[in-house]
């Protein structure tokens, strides 16, 4: 309980600077006493109030559809006002930078308010008056835009991963990933159904599952992985922890995803015989896991005891950082998540101040690595500028 109100103590300040700076940066250079600056002031307040008050009853009712509307309502605002917040920023910067096109179009955008009788004094107030006015329209665009990209747009990823000397019976080997579901307060087992259903047309050889599957306790949301039960594959579902699983009770969600049919990997491996090849599919926990329960420190050497004369050897890791002690250890192929891609506007800008590899596939040394941009979401129910994917790996020869 004390964790739960410092989250909120620490969320309310965070948004409030926020809320406080977008607002007073929209109604500067505006009469405070026009209709513009009094609906921008109701409206922001009006969501101020809402966001500690939703999230608190998304914590506290009982009913899961009222949790995930509150849930809804709290995320999609503080994605809303994290997109507006950049935008403030960018208004400012135009503010400073005026090349005659914010002129020009204050002009034509007065011509026409002066009709709807928006009492506006001078060209200042019109150059003010248009920018807050853009950066609002801009701002729900694009969060409406973000929306419906998380929850329509899931698609593909297909991607050819080249294989010096591979073996025969190795090509054209179809590795269906998915990563960062994060079944929780907002994404449940409707969709899961969903990703399940287009992992099956695929036909693959065999499914991976890279971290952050979950992103809350077990006894509230084990039902919606159901699902995850009639994912067909060759050689099987694979799955590793995420750092996620270790914020929501990992030692409790285990047994209930191996009860699914999903072989977990726990700094092990499993050697899978392709025809007359054998291929290593081995599993590390997540990099942070160590710091919150010992025996699972992430341990890429320990995962390939048994499998170095296979021949390929692929890890699943949920952090790309993973890959540093994976090619030291001497796997060929790293698979992971966790980047989410930066997820949307400015993330997807700001995650390549923290990751090296934030999506798709890369060399690093001998070795490889795909980092997946994720097929849920955490937090904001947004995707802007980093589509969720159902990733689509195919071994060939180069």
């Amino acid at each position: 309980m004390k964790a739960f109100f410092l989250f909120l103590s620490v969320l309310t300040s965070l948004l409030g600077f926020i809320y406080y700076y977008s607002t007073f940066r929209l109604i500067s250079g505006l009469s405070l006493n026009g209709p513009v600056v009094t609906l921008v002031l109701l409206g922001i307040g009006i969501l101020v109030l809402l966001v500690p008050l939703t999230y608190a009853l998304s914590r506290m009712s009982k009913r899961e559809k009222m949790q995930t509307f509150f849930a809804y309502v709290t995320f999609t605002n503080f994605g809303f006002f994290s997109i507006l917040f950049t935008l403030v920023l960018l208004m400012d910067l135009l503010r400073l930078v005026d090349l005659g096109i914010i002129t020009s179009y204050s002009q034509i955008l007065f011509s026409s308010l002066v009709q709807f009788g928006f009492p506006l004094d001078g060209v200042s107030e019109v150059k003010n008056f248009s920018l807050a006015f853009s950066t609002i329209v801009a701002a729900t665009a694009l969060s409406s835009l973000g929306f419906f990209n998380a929850h329509v747009r899931l698609q593909y990823k297909q991607v050819s991963v080249p294989v010096k000397d591979l073996h025969p019976d190795l090509v054209g080997f179809k590795i269906v990933q998915i990563s960062d579901v994060h079944i929780g307060p907002t994404i449940k087992g409707k969709f899961l159904e969903r990703v399940v259903k287009r992992i099956n047309l695929q036909k693959p050889d065999v499914v991976v599952i890279t971290g952050d599957l979950v992103d809350g306790p077990v006894t509230t949301l084990k039902h919606h992985l159901k699902p995850l039960g009639n994912i067909q594959s060759k050689y099987g579902t694979f799955y590793v922890t995420g750092n996620h699983e270790y914020y929501s009770g990992v030692l409790s969600w285990l047994p209930e995803i191996q009860k699914l049919g999903v072989n977990i990997l726990l700094n092990e491996n499993q050697i899978l015989s392709v025809g007359k090849s054998k291929l290593l599919l081995a599993g590390v926990t997540d990099l942070s896991a160590g710091k919150i329960i010992r025996s699972h420190e992430t341990n890429p050497k320990k995962a390939l005891e048994g499998g170095e004369g296979c021949d390929y050897k692929i890890l699943l890791a949920h952090q790309p950082n993973s890959i540093y002690e994976a090619s030291e250890a001497g796997f060929n192929l790293q698979i992971s998540g966790h980047t989410h891609g930066g997820q949307f506007f400015p993330g997807n800008i700001l995650i390549y101040f923290a990751q090296k590899f934030v999506s798709g596939l890369h060399k690093y040394k001998n070795s490889l690595i795909y980092v997946s941009r994720g097929t849920g979401y955490w937090g904001p129910p947004f995707r802007l500028g980093a589509p969720s994917e159902i990733s689509i790996l195919e071994l060939i020869a180069s």
